[in-house]
């Protein structure tokens, strides 16, 4: 298994626009006697850790090994390091060292994402990264797709980063980026359904916002298979934080203030799951 070395993980930071107090933070957890003794009993872990039926289990067995760990600072070392084998998969691919960086970069949003969110920075979102490591999960211009096997059945996910442009234009180029890329270097994808499960796919929201929004015209283009009221992971997204009381909720947008009228009322926001209708032309 392939591990970054000090100055090979100091570019990739660089290259990802990870903030310098980060940077700095990763770097002296890599040198330290701790991390360097550690790294006998968890890359081990790796092959695991990259495999999606195990990723889950070794993931919890990482963090038992880590112990401690606050801010997410030494999980995202070892992941970090762990991206020397990602661009293994690349490189066996072909795929560009472009996608590679930008698909990264995810690290360097959950990071902001939290700075944001909880007013210091941290890295909280280890359950997610795996796919981005074992080069299951790609950035492709605005949106992310996920390859997924259930048995023989094969799917490709989209994901909406925060920073996404759903623009009809921006998000258009990015499925076509997608079937593209699929034929060129996972042809055993090419044909298989394009599914969404996200809050932006929930129909509560064309009570809440207009005709024409960007949302309701991405909505336009899956046909929704299932609505899951509960999850209320769209608070994070929309306020960014869950564990505001519904009264107290920031009504910066007209978006956060739709949505608390709603959800005061008692309405339910949750997910909807759907297939994507959009062929290109």
């Amino acid at each position: 298994m392939k591990i970054l070395s000090p100055t090979q993980l100091t570019e990739l930071c660089h290259s990802i626009d990870l903030p310098a107090e980060i940077t700095e933070a990763v770097l002296s957890v890599q040198s330290s006697k701790e991390f360097t003794d550690l790294l006998p009993q968890a890359l081990p872990l790796l092959e695991e850790l990259l495999t999606p039926a195990t990723w889950d289990d070794a993931l919890g067995r990482l963090k038992a090994l880590i112990g401690e760990d606050p801010l997410g600072i030494k999980i995202l070392t070892f992941m970090l390091i762990c991206c020397g084998e990602t661009w293994c998969s690349y490189q066996s691919l072909g795929i560009s060292g472009d996608i590679y960086i930008e698909t990264l970069k995810c690290f360097t949003r959950f990071i902001n994402e939290h700075q944001e969110s909880y007013g210091t920075f941290g890295f909280d979102r280890d359950f997610w990264t795996m796919r981005q490591l074992a080069a299951r999960l790609f950035r492709l211009g605005t949106l992310e797709f996920e390859l997924t096997e259930d048995g023989e059945d094969k799917a490709v996910h989209v994901h909406i980063p925060s920073d996404a442009d759903l623009s009809p234009e921006t998000r258009h180029r990015s499925y076509d980026m997608a079937r593209d890329f699929i034929a060129r270097f996972f042809p055993t994808y090419e044909g298989a359904p394009f599914l969404c499960t996200s809050w932006l796919l929930s129909p509560a929201l064309k009570e809440c916002l207009p005709e024409g929004s960007r949302i309701r015209s991405f909505q336009d283009e899956y046909e929704v298979t299932d609505v899951f009221p509960e999850p209320d992971s769209f608070l994070t997204w929309v306020y960014k934080r869950p564990d505001i009381p519904l009264p107290d909720l920031p009504e910066g947008t007209s978006l956060q203030r739709n949505l608390k009228k709603y959800l005061l009322a008692g309405g339910k926001v949750g997910e909807g799951e759907g297939r994507l209708l959009y062929k290109r032309i």
